[in-house]
């Protein structure tokens, strides 16, 4: 004879003789996938590295020199670490000079931070010109990059646009006249031949003739 017992969820078969004898259950088994085990940690903690960046405010002017600066974060984990920052400059700005050991190779600047401690802070400027051929209106978007160790964070600058260009003479230029209208040479004015001055004639002085005296005169009448 079998009975079956449940209990506490857990069905049990028992088989027994007929003639009487000791109830022997079955074996059990677990119905579902048993209970999940948590992951084990790997280790420490990867490094965390933290990036700010800014740019002009207003729109930048063709021919002139602007600053971008960043600001970088050691959050740790790690004691120490070398950092370095990369940007790469559109064909509209070309690189002038940074502040944190920058140089440029073609249109890549790279700048050499050194060994930045966990929690230090460190702020880099680089000063690039635009392009006279820059178009009004033209947006320029840049983007930066920081290694610390393992750690890295990369991050765009605020975009700005090309404003107008800057005139600094104030005279017009002359109206373009239409083509196939020949300009005529001028011919110069002919010189009208100066005037003569007629040569004004000294009057010759008149001798003055000696006048007689009147008792004179009477004496050589009478003789």
């Amino acid at each position: 004879m079998i009975r079956t017992l449940r209990v506490q969820g857990t069905v049990l078969a028992m088989a027994a003789p007929l003639l009487g004898g000791v109830l022997v259950p079955a074996a059990a088994q677990a119905d579902g996938p048993g209970p999940r085990t948590k992951p084990k940690p790997h280790g420490k903690h990867a490094a965390v590295v933290a990036l700010r960046l800014s740019g002009p405010v207003s729109a930048v002017v063709p021919g002139r020199t602007y600053e971008w600066t960043f600001t970088m974060t050691a959050r740790g984990p790690g004691k120490s670490g070398q950092a370095r920052f990369r940007m790469r400059l559109p064909k509209s700005l070309s690189f002038v000079s940074g502040n944190r050991d920058c140089a440029a190779a073609g249109w890549t600047v790279e700048c050499d931070l050194g060994a930045v401690r966990r929690g230090r802070t460190v702020t880099g400027a680089i000063k690039a010109k635009v392009s006279g051929d820059a178009r009004p209106g033209q947006r320029i978007g840049l983007r930066g990059t920081v290694t610390w160790g393992r750690a890295h964070a990369a991050r765009a600058f605020p975009a700005v646009r090309v404003g107008e260009p800057v005139h600094f003479g104030h005279s017009k230029a002359a109206p373009k006249k239409p083509q196939g209208e020949k300009t005529k040479a001028k011919k110069p004015a002919a010189k009208k031949p100066a005037a003569k001055k007629p040569h004004a004639k000294k009057p010759r002085a008149k001798k003055s003739a000696a006048k007689t005296p009147a008792a004179v005169r009477r004496i050589a009448r009478t003789g």
